[in-house]
């Protein structure tokens, strides 16, 4: 009782510092934000407060039970009574203060709330370990004061193991000294033959094939539910070309004047047609013939022909000729697109056409290899003067 008394003394004063640190803080904060709910986390903090309390009862009960055995059941009591319900103590006091800070803001707090449970994590296993340990102790003791002691006993063949079980239940296998039962009445240059089961999980694995036989030609064939293999393809067929056409989609609007293509397709055409009559129609006419601007149908042009030009020069536009720029107003898209339907006005020749300006240009083209065969036959006659 000594010792207990001197782990209370040293508990009370502890605990009073604790609560009225609490109260303190409590009563420093204002009574809209004492109302304020705990952080979600906390939760599992005070979840783990109750478990080690939880077993701090058990302790001190085993405790009980040791002393009454005649263990050294007080040596358990009074390290828990001190030690550890101080320790519990102070994890309360740090918890209430990581509520006000949550709650408050407050800069000084004394530990995290996720330090705090991993804390509280040790300590519940420190606390379980101990509980572990108090149980073999009672058990010992109980056997020992009933009488019952562990005598050796010749072991006994023990049976088949679970493994052992299922291994049998999927294979059906006959063991060695049981051969004689399946031994088949019939013998081949001094062979016998066993007439063993098929195992079970090739059976059902069989089984399994034929249903599953009998549920795809009701489901494709007959009752039409699934698609058939070729539909199937021309399916997924469709998907990749969707999938295709989504992608390049995403690079439609990285077009520029490096690496802009006409485009060829009477829908891409139709556009820059539209786009061509909202924008440049006032100054090109309508068919291209030139009026304030200069004609598009002829062979000339003052800023360079070709697709990657005239994309240019709708882009950047002539701001000193009163040509504005069109990057601001038209998506690189629609600037590929009309320049697409400028190339297709060249030649058409409208009525009212206004006279050439500007240089006459000419596409480049890449010159034609040399003649292979000459190139072979000059070859073949310089090899036949050096022999």
């Amino acid at each position: 009782m000594k010792t207990m008394t001197s782990w209370k003394e040293r508990l009370l004063p502890l605990g009073a510092a604790m609560l009225s640190t609490t109260v303190v803080r409590a009563q420093a904060a204002d009574a809209v934000i004492a109302a304020a709910p705990a952080p979600a986390s906390m939760e599992i903090v005070y979840l783990l407060l109750a478990v080690a309390v939880l077993q701090v009862v058990i302790i001190l009960s085993l405790s009980g039970i040791l002393r009454t055995l005649g263990g050294t059941g007080t040596v358990w009591a009074d390290y828990l009574k001190g030690r550890r319900a101080a320790g519990l103590l102070c994890l309360v006091g740090l918890g209430a203060s990581a509520d006000l800070h949550a709650a408050t803001g407050m800069n000084a707090v004394l530990i995290s709330v996720n330090a705090l449970m991993w804390w509280m994590i040790a300590i519940n296993v420190i606390l379980f370990a101990i509980i572990v340990g108090q149980l073999s102790v009672v058990r010992g003791m109980a056997r020992t004061l009933s009488g019952k002691e562990e005598v050796d006993t010749p072991s006994v063949a023990e049976g088949p193991t679970f493994a052992d079980g299922i291994l049998q239940r999927l294979t059906r296998s006959v063991k060695v000294e049981q051969e004689k039962d399946v031994l088949m009445h019939h013998e081949y240059d001094g062979i016998r033959e066993l007439d063993n089961v098929l195992p079970p999980w090739w059976l059902w694995l069989f089984y399994g094939t034929v249903i599953w036989s009998v549920v795809f030609l009701l489901n494709v064939h007959v009752l039409d539910i699934w698609p058939t293999q070729e539909e199937e393809y021309r399916q997924e067929m469709a998907q990749a070309k969707a999938d295709v056409d989504a992608y390049l989609a995403q690079f439609a609007g990285m077009v520029d004047e490096t690496n802009v293509t006409a485009l060829t397709d009477e829908a891409a055409i139709a556009g820059g047609r539209a786009t061509f009559d909202a924008y440049c129609k006032a100054c090109h006419g309508g068919a291209g013939e030139g009026g304030v601007g200069p004609n598009l149908t002829d062979d000339h042009w003052i800023h360079g022909g070709g697709v990657q030009n005239v994309f240019k020069t709708i882009k950047y536009g002539v701001p000193e000729k009163g040509m504005i720029a069109w990057k601001a107003q038209l998506k690189p898209a629609e600037m590929q697109a009309v320049t697409s339907y400028i190339l297709k006005l060249h030649g058409t020749n409208p009525p009212n056409a206004k006279a050439p300006e500007g240089e006459l240009w000419k596409e480049a083209t890449t010159t034609a290899p040399a003649d292979s065969a000459a190139v072979v036959t000059t070859d073949s006659t310089a090899v036949a003067a050096l022999k």
